[in-house]
């Protein structure tokens, strides 16, 4: 044939499938942290931005994850990575006057963004799981 192989072309596309939905994650990821802003501080960030604390915040968790993982346990390790989101969120997201909302208000913008995506994915899940079973009952 071509030279390629079947199992070739399946890790091929499963890298594909996998880069897509990192690019679709980080750009949800920013749309709930925007909503989230917008309900806590009362504005509207740019998206440019709420990118970038979304890919910074989740690269700072990798590294808290890594950092505290051999040593403590999962509570502390998502305590001290929410603490970081909001730190993250207070340094790059600033109020409508240029200055930095305060730590308080990025704690409830990172509470607010937490939850809202949590709740995003269960429904996705429970609908792709939807459509899953009833695939495979027909």
């Amino acid at each position: 044939m071509l030279g390629i192989s079947v199992f070739g072309a399946l890790a091929g596309f499963g890298l594909l499938a996998g880069l897509v939905a990192i690019v679709v994650g980080v750009l949800v990821s920013a749309l709930v942290l925007s909503l989230a802003y917008r309900l806590v501080v009362g504005h509207m960030p740019a998206f440019a931005r709420a990118l970038a604390v979304v890919v910074v915040s989740w690269l700072a968790s990798v590294l808290v994850s890594l950092v505290l993982h051999g040593s403590v346990g999962g509570l502390l390790s998502f305590v001290a990575q929410f603490l970081v989101g909001a730190l993250v969120i207070n340094l790059l997201l600033p109020g409508q006057d240029g200055n930095q909302v305060g730590y308080g208000k990025s704690c409830l913008v990172q509470l607010l963004y937490m939850v809202l995506f949590y709740v995003l994915a269960i429904v996705l899940a429970l609908v792709f799981g939807g459509l899953m079973m009833g695939m495979l009952h027909h």
